[in-house]
């Protein structure tokens, strides 16, 4: 039951954010800007095998890097800036609390990677993309 209330709580954040973003069908002349383009970045876009998954708490979109303990995320309203995606449209389609989503990740970093803290990312594309459905009690 914990889980579940946890997972909707995810999901109207998720919702209250999406909102506020640029209609995905607006015109070549007022496209939105990749990730890789957005002024804010720290450093230079990496890759890397991981789960993104939707998660109680901020930010709500977060991405496992496999095999390691580090989590990372994805950054929807701190540095959201107007005419820069953070997460494709072709990905965003797929997002929602009842999968998992692995994949090979190029993300760009907003913030420096630190011990002990989550790094800051937008996502600039993805491919071999893997979708599961999310098991029971997770």
């Amino acid at each position: 039951m914990r889980i579940r209330l946890a997972l909707i709580t995810a999901l109207v954040f998720v919702i209250a954010i999406v909102p506020g973003r640029a209609p995905a069908s607006t015109s070549s002349s007022t496209a939105e800007k990749s990730c890789r383009e957005h002024p804010q970045l720290v450093g230079r876009c990496f890759t890397v095998y991981g789960r993104l998954s939707v998660y109680n708490g901020a930010p709500a979109l977060r991405i496992w890097r496999v095999g390691t303990r580090r989590m990372l995320g994805i950054s929807e309203q701190r540095f959201s800036e107007p005419g820069y995606r953070n997460v494709p449209v072709n990905l965003e389609k797929e997002i929602n609390q009842d999968v998992e989503i692995f994949g090979d990740y190029l993300l760009c970093p907003f913030t420096r990677s630190k011990p002990d803290e989550m790094q800051l990312v937008c996502i600039e594309s993805v491919k071999n993309l893997k979708i599961k459905k999310r098991s029971e009690g997770e």
